[in-house]
């Protein structure tokens, strides 16, 4: 937790005080990364080789954080922010850097995280796995407020429960951006505007979807506005208040997203999850099929599996596809989405990943693993994954420190890190995903 002086500290001019910086490279949260007296300091908003006076606000033993008061001298590539929202909604952080030297930056701090943290440097970098650079999410929540009389919707500002009204996002999915300010014009009028916590977009392959988060249960005679507006726009609305519905009250049925042409499209419900970004989703899982190279004869688990959205595309390549995942909910779709398919060699399992008994039924004969766990890594199944001595390890990351520590953990069991690559499923942003494949330096064991 970050620590304030008062006034009347003896550490508010040392706090307080004005320095000149060059910072030397990005971390992995987007931070420029500078020295000063011996000590590591964090400062959001500058870019490597940029010269600014910045201010200290906030110092510890080993690191100190800084904002930013004048840029005294600009990187070369410095450009203008394309969003007028930027530096007060809280969704992108880098918009002032191109994407191609965003990518650059986030490679370097993800090589030299990964390798601090576990010991390993990659055998081969592969290139970065990309999409569009804009209007590429096709999920976001929307904050929504009562303001004097008036509905905002917008995002919320970084570190904060301040909404910053906006009418279009250019990140956002297009179809999903033109919906805004149309929603907030019909809903404004109406009772329910006042009891709306929040609006969840999302793009799924029947078309653009609005879930209502109502505090309150909708009236009666509001249904039928709302229809013509989900007529009007082709979006289909949904409420959700003690449970989730249509608008007319049926139960919400299971939509779909594609993972690739002629691949079987996962199913998911409002609540899901499923990857933000379409195109470079698509790209990860040809590149898991590439780099897993899955045999006919072979034997593969897809850990963390969500609704499928790695193991569906894996069924057929083996003789038997095993997805496990903690979420009960999302394996029996899972389930249900197979059987609808006829993908008889894959199955689903659920388990608690960071808890499971190293002895259950599916953790027997594997050939090759892939992982794609939340932020906080796969520190329980390091534990005895590596025990099945699998020929290759997949490691889907969505934080490089987690990637990191578990990356340490298989090579103290023997593994190596053959490759690894980039996978910018959120330009403009902080955020830094990658895809790690380890392979065995030892001799397997014969089944």
């Amino acid at each position: 937790m970050a620590q304030f002086y008062s006034a009347k500290s003896n550490k508010t001019k040392h706090l307080s005080k004005k320095v000149t910086l060059k910072p030397e490279a990005l971390d992995h949260q987007g931070q420029a990364v500078a020295a000063h007296q011996g000590k590591v300091v964090f400062v959001p908003g500058l870019l490597p080789g940029e010269s600014a006076q910045v201010q200290l606000v906030e110092n510890k033993a080993r690191f100190a954080k800084a904002k930013v008061l004048k840029r005294l001298e600009d990187h070369p590539q410095r450009i203008a922010p394309a969003c007028p929202h930027f530096g007060r909604c809280g969704g992108c952080q880098l918009q002032y850097a191109p994407t191609e030297l965003q990518r650059t930056l986030k490679a370097q701090a993800l090589g030299e995280l990964v390798t601090k943290l576990s010991g390993l440097a990659p055998m081969e970098w592969a290139p970065p796995l990309v999409g569009p650079d804009w209007h590429y999410r096709r999920r976001a929540r929307l904050g929504a407020r009562w303001d004097k009389g008036d509905l905002v919707l917008g995002f919320r500002q970084a570190s904060s429960n301040t909404l910053t009204p906006i009418d279009a996002c250019p990140v956002l999915a297009e179809p999903l951006s033109a919906l805004i300010a149309p929603l907030q014009a019909a809903l404004a009028p109406l009772k329910l505007a006042r009891h709306l916590g929040h609006i969840d977009l999302m793009l799924a392959s029947e078309g653009s979807v609005a879930v209502l988060r109502l505090l309150k249960p909708l009236r009666d005679d509001e249904r039928p506005a709302l229809a013509d507006f989900a007529q009007h726009h082709g979006v289909t609305l949904l409420l959700q208040g003690e449970s989730l519905t249509t608008l007319d009250g049926a139960t919400v049925t299971p939509l779909h997203y594609g993972i690739g042409p002629g691949r079987p499209e996962p199913a998911f419900l409002p609540g899901d999850f499923f990857q933000v970004n379409d195109a470079v989703n698509q790209g990860m899982v040809s590149q898991a099929i590439d780099w897993l190279a899955p045999q006919p004869d072979e034997k593969g688990l897809d850990l963390f599996c969500g609704g499928g959205n790695f193991t569906l595309a894996l069924a057929g390549l083996s003789q038997e596809v095993i997805g496990v995942e903690g979420v009960p909910t999302m394996v029996e779709r899972a389930r249900q989405r197979a059987e609808e398919l006829g993908l008889t060699q894959l199955r689903f399992e659920a388990a608690d990943l960071n808890g499971e008994d190293p002895k259950a039924k599916w953790l027997q004969d594997i050939d090759w693993v892939l992982l794609d766990p939340a932020r906080a890594g796969a520190p329980g199944v390091m534990a005895w994954l590596a025990r099945l001595r699998p020929g290759r390890i997949l490691y889907v990351s969505c934080h490089p420190a987690s990637l990191g520590r578990d990356a340490k953990v298989l090579a103290q069991q023997g593994y190596r890190l053959t490759r690894l690559g980039l996978v910018d499923m959120f330009p403009h942003t902080h955020h830094l995903e990658s895809m790690a494949l380890f392979e065995p330096d030892f001799t397997k064991h014969p089944k």
